[in-house]
């Protein structure tokens, strides 16, 4: 009866039209606007010390519509526009009244975040949580907290400055060097540069120029033409768009970074790049994935799309056959296309923080696969076929809406590290005891967690596991 109560009352304050307005500040300006965070620590008690009052089957329902609704947030701030190419992380801590109403939100940053940024994410928290009710009734106000970011973070904003053999980063000593002949590496990251330097020119023997965070809007052929030893091109976050990016046909060109840019296709000049191995597209705004300019690319092992705006991946994905490692983070997609199961020499595969379902069947297929990471997504079950993933060591199926641990993980005996973290995880099967390669195995924030595991049902199997040398993180 107590649950049935639970379940009615959470479909109640789901459909409740009024919300309180909630205020939404960083915890640095509290004392600005009178707020004291200790009062508010005082009058809203840890929902962790609330939830363990409960039953199993309430705190079950209720860690479920927790996770529930920290999707919906961050679905709701990815809606309201593209993130920013680098962004920040931060902690929020939550300050909710017992109907549900989000009254404050207290955000603490990391790193050095730009006023423009900071306002951005603050307005979308705001527009949230005056639509949303936290979906739980309880006798008493609480706070919750959580961890996350805002577009990708940036570890470092200062200028990095690289030293070492055959390396110059400073333009005066670039134009004053005695011996350009020996020089290899151009560091020219972080000037403000609006054009290509001419003195870049100066060394015969170039391998690598990096050219990234600066203010260029066109990627010039002369720089692969005049400069044929070049072989890595750094080109990350700066303001090139479409129809700007020029390459000349012979070149040796290996790894080309054109992240962080103003582009919505992958330019058709990337054909030239025979020789490329690694293309990193992620941080644009790709309207779609055209596969033309990469089919000829036949050494291409390393494509990087993350956060490039993808809403849909096309059937001709399959001719990317040379493509080892494949990242997918952050886009939109909702499927994945069957035929990706027919890139033959895929190892390590990224599609997490994306709205998948399901996974196809097809990727069974990818006898190379090792690495697969979905988590953050809405996945509930695995295909039966992936037990015939014979080379998968590294499996993260964190962040979504399993309720139990999926049958055929536990035929996948080449598992050495798996993470299924912050689901709805009721019980754990004994037979993970059969992983004998398993050497990590994370289970937090699932309902079975929620107090000491190493003293509950499960504490048996956890020191079972560990005795195998798996260490389990509870």
């Amino acid at each position: 009866m107590q649950t049935r109560r639970l379940s009615l009352l959470i479909a109640l304050f789901f459909s409740l039209a009024a919300h309180a307005q909630v205020t939404v500040l960083l915890r640095a300006d509290t004392a600005k606007y009178g707020i004291s965070p200790a009062q508010l620590d005082a009058t809203y008690l840890p929902l962790s010390q609330l939830v363990s009052g409960m039953n199993e089957e309430q705190r079950a329902a209720m860690y479920k519509v927790r996770s529930e609704f920290d999707r919906s947030r961050y679905a709701f701030i990815e809606s309201q526009g593209p993130l920013p190419g680098y962004g920040f992380s931060y902690v929020a801590t939550e300050y909710v009244r017992a109907n549900g109403a989000v009254e404050w939100v207290l955000i603490s940053t990391n790193g050095i975040v730009s006023d423009k940024l900071l306002q951005e994410l603050m307005g979308r928290l705001t527009a949230f949580y005056n639509k949303n009710n936290f979906p739980v009734a309880v006798s008493k106000p609480f706070q919750t907290m959580y961890r996350t970011s805002y577009g990708r973070p940036l570890i470092m904003e200062k200028r990095l400055v690289r030293t070492g053999d055959s390396t110059v980063s400073i333009l005066e000593i670039a134009r004053t060097t005695m011996r350009p002949d020996t020089v290899k590496y151009l560091h020219f990251n972080q000037l403000g540069l609006a054009s290509v330097p001419e003195v870049v020119y100066r060394f015969p023997n170039l391998e690598e120029l990096d050219l990234s965070k600066n203010k260029l809007t066109k990627l010039d052929a002369r720089i692969t033409a005049d400069i044929p030893s070049l072989r890595r091109l750094n080109l990350l976050y700066n303001q090139i768009g479409n129809d700007s990016v020029f390459i000349a046909k012979k070149t040796d060109l290996r790894a080309l970074t054109l992240q962080g840019n103003k582009l919505t296709h992958i330019p058709a000049a990337v054909r030239n790049c025979k020789k490329l191995e690694s293309l990193w597209m992620g941080n644009n705004n790709l309207t779609e994935l055209n596969i033309k300019p990469l089919r000829g690319l036949r050494r291409l092992n390393d494509l990087n799309l993350y956060n490039a705006g993808l809403t849909a991946l096309p059937r001709q994905i399959r001719k990317l056959k040379h493509v080892t490692v494949l990242d997918l983070y952050y886009n939109q997609l909702t499927e994945l296309p069957r035929q990706i199961g027919r890139m033959k020499r895929l190892e390590q595969l990224a599609v997490a923080n994306n709205k998948l379902t399901a996974l196809p069947a097809q990727l069974a297929r990818l006898k190379k696969l090792n690495t697969l990471f979905v988590h953050h997504n809405k996945l509930s079950q695995l295909p039966d076929q992936f037990a015939k993933l014979a080379s998968l060591r590294t499996l993260d199926i964190g962040y979504n809406q399993f309720s139990n641990v999926p049958d055929v993980l536990l035929r996948l005996g080449t598992l050495e590290s798996v993470d299924i973290s912050n689901n709805n995880l009721q019980t754990l099967p004994t037979s993970l005891i059969g992983l004998k390669n398993l050497k990590k195995f994370y289970i937090r924030s699932n309902p079975l967690t929620s107090n000491d595991a190493k003293s509950g049902p499960y504490a048996q199997l956890i020191e079972a596991l560990e005795t195998n040398k798996t260490e389990v993180f509870y």
